[in-house]
């Protein structure tokens, strides 16, 4: 729908009486416009493939097909339904100038044409066309300047979250590297898994799965605020000791909010509070901080859920010797239902074999 200011409009005159298009050209010729004929649909056909016009002056009473049918025609057509139509016809009752506006036109003028009233209601729609299209152009380039300006801070937001993940991975106690890989990697191809299963088909979107990539890699971030001395026991933890571990969910959802306070900011920031928070709530609502179960625990927490205890199981630890691959699947099937999602459960065997198990130790 470009038009652009220095250039002239064009006004396509259809009528299949040439003495009438010869007149109706000269009078839009003559108002300083450039003037186009057409006397049936094959000519205005041609003559849009040449350019749009501005304005379109369409008689009614055609023997071929008369206007009002040619003016749905264009309308129809996402190239041509912007552009306004005036009908011009002799006919002057009520019913005509209400069909000619039902089917799109803009304005309706009555023959015999009086040039200076053909001149004022050219003249109106071509500004008002034209006024519609800056205005048009300039919302396109202001949506394409939220688009940029979001995606850069998106990317922001990207780079701040892989910054707090590697100031974990900078104490081995927190979280090993390579666990967070296993787990970023895994939950990205689990996500990926869900898209293709009947409960899920095309509701895993491109961005739910680079975002929980992202989120997966700072799920462990609250352990920061926990002393290394109970991180690194050998032995079983004390009651107490079990609650101060426990509180990691809630304290990193506090360094989180010393970023972003509200976690509705997007979808990214929203899914990394969903998984930091909520990665060790239980189906059953045996969990922690919040007791949620079911459906009530955000679904990028459930899926780190399975893919975090799987890695978990494999990796050796100060106070665990690692598992073999059929142990881990044993006792993650053991807590189907209870710990985890039954149906991610189901997915996520079957795709076990595709997954990332590095070793590493804790």
């Amino acid at each position: 729908m470009e038009l652009c200011e220095d250039k002239k409009p064009i006004i396509l005159v259809v009528d299949d009486v040439e003495i009438n298009l010869e007149m109706i050209i000269n009078m839009i010729e003559k108002m300083g416009y450039i003037g186009r004929g057409a006397s049936n649909l094959q000519e205005v056909i041609e003559e849009m493939e040449k350019e749009l016009p501005t304005l379109i002056l369409l008689d009614i009473m055609m023997p071929e097909m008369d206007g009002y049918q040619m003016c749905e025609i264009l309308k129809a057509n996402p190239r041509t339904r912007k552009i306004p139509i005036i009908f011009v016809s002799a006919a002057n009752d009520f019913d005509d100038r209400w069909k000619a506006y039902k089917v799109g036109a803009v304005d309706f003028i009555n023959k015999p044409l009086e040039y200076y009233e053909v001149l004022i209601r050219v003249n109106i729609h071509v500004k008002l066309y034209r006024m519609q299209c800056q205005l048009e152009e300039n919302n396109h380039r202001i949506n394409k300047i939220i688009v940029e300006q979001r995606q850069k801070l998106e990317e922001e937001q990207k780079r701040f979250f892989m910054a707090i993940a590697k100031i974990a991975q900078s104490n081995k106690y927190v979280c090993d590297k390579k666990h967070i890989e296993n787990v970023c990697v895994n939950s990205r191809l689990l996500a990926q898994a869900l898209n293709f299963t009947d409960r899920y088909e095309n509701k895993i979107s491109g961005d739910f799965v680079d975002s929980i990539e992202i989120a997966s890699s700072v799920h462990d971030i609250g352990k920061l605020n926990i002393a290394q001395e109970i991180l690194r026991k050998p032995t079983a933890l004390t009651p107490e000791e079990k609650k101060i571990i426990y509180s990691h969910t809630i304290e990193g959802e506090e360094i989180l909010k010393a970023a972003y306070p509200e976690p509705n900011v997007n979808h990214l920031v929203q899914m990394v509070f969903d998984v930091v928070r909520y990665h060790h709530e239980n189906w059953d609502g045996s969990g922690y901080p919040d007791g949620l179960k079911e459906d009530e625990i955000p679904l990028a927490a459930r899926i780190v859920k399975i893919v975090d205890s799987y890695d978990c199981f494999l990796g050796q630890r100060c106070y665990k010797m690692p598992l073999s691959r059929e142990e881990a699947l044993e006792k993650m099937r053991e807590k189907c239902g209870i710990r985890y999602d039954p149906y991610l459960l189901d997915v996520f065997f079957k795709i076990e074999k595709q997954l990332r198990n590095e070793q590493y130790f804790i």
